[in-house]
């Protein structure tokens, strides 16, 4: 999850951009600080989140293939769920409907700012196409174990709660490829109301790790560069593990208007010790949450 837009510039950024990973995967670039992943087979594709629900989602993906297309939400943030009304056949898992509902309060204040950004611009600007809420009576409930066949690719779906009780993970399985979403990231936020505890968190790393063992050699994250190390999950491990042991770093961090501890201290280029600034592993976690 990362924080929504604030200046106007972000506010009315350009459009969606999109990078080739492999033959089989694009990465899709939200300007406001977000990642969407494309993966095509030969008979259909599957769109991994839909961002803020700012910018023509649709027709962007449009542009890139004319295959029918399944959508697949992580979690229900509101980076990663709310374009979803500008598509169809929307697959979320079930747990996370009641985080998606409380995120629909961030998204009317986002749309609300990009409304009030485009004002102030000049009379001929075009006018930022916003996405209707969503409607959770169409998303599809998505399962742990479901296989989304796209035509000589098979993608599984593992359930990687923590960061949210729905949160999953994507196997791209002939592809060696996991999509993690922000479950296990480069600063995994458990400090929310509605993540897990640290002890629940670990488990759950134990669990996915020896489902996917020997399974993939890269792993796709939605912030950052977009790409983290494929030790990722075991690293996540071993840093709960120090967390537990009370021998991690455990730095003070902000995020609106909640607070958490960094497991692992980063120093910057200045010298200064600080939240993370890199792209290795990292947790957010609430003290008081265990």
């Amino acid at each position: 999850m990362s924080r929504p837009p604030a200046d106007s510039r972000q506010l009315l950024a350009p459009g969606f951009t999109d990078t080739r990973v492999n033959r089989h995967i694009t990465r899709i670039h939200d300007p406001r600080d977000v990642h969407m992943y494309l993966v095509t087979g030969r008979e259909r594709a599957l769109l991994v989140d839909t961002g803020y629900g700012v910018g023509d989602l649709a027709a962007f993906v449009t542009s890139l293939t004319d295959l029918p297309l399944t959508v697949v939400l992580t979690h229900g943030h509101i980076d990663h769920a709310f374009g979803a009304s500008g598509l169809t056949d929307v697959h979320m898992h079930p747990a996370d409907l009641p985080v998606l509902a409380r995120h629909q309060v961030a998204s009317r204040r986002l749309h609300n700012a990009v409304r009030s950004a485009h004002a102030g611009t000049p009379g001929d600007a075009p006018a930022p196409v916003l996405a209707p809420e969503v409607d959770p009576t169409r998303l599809v409930p998505l399962h742990d174990g479901e296989r989304i066949g796209l035509g000589g690719l098979t993608v599984e779906v593992l359930e990687a709660p923590g960061h949210t009780p729905g949160s999953v993970a994507l196997l791209v399985e002939e592809e060696r490829v996991l999509i993690t979403g922000d479950a296990a990231n480069q600063l995994t936020f458990l400090f929310l109301p509605e993540s897990s505890t640290l002890t629940s968190y670990a488990a759950m790393l134990e669990r996915l790790t020896a489902r996917a063992a020997r399974r993939y050699d890269r792993v796709l994250v939605s912030h950052g560069s977009g790409e983290i190390t494929p030790t990722v999950l075991e690293d996540l491990r071993t840093l709960c593990e120090r967390v537990l042991a009370g021998d991690d770093d455990a730095v003070p961090f902000r995020f609106e208007d909640m607070g958490g501890l960094v497991a692992r201290a980063v120093t910057r280029s200045h010298g200064d010790p600080g939240p993370p600034a890199d792209d290795a592993p990292n947790i957010v976690y609430d003290p008081h949450r265990l």
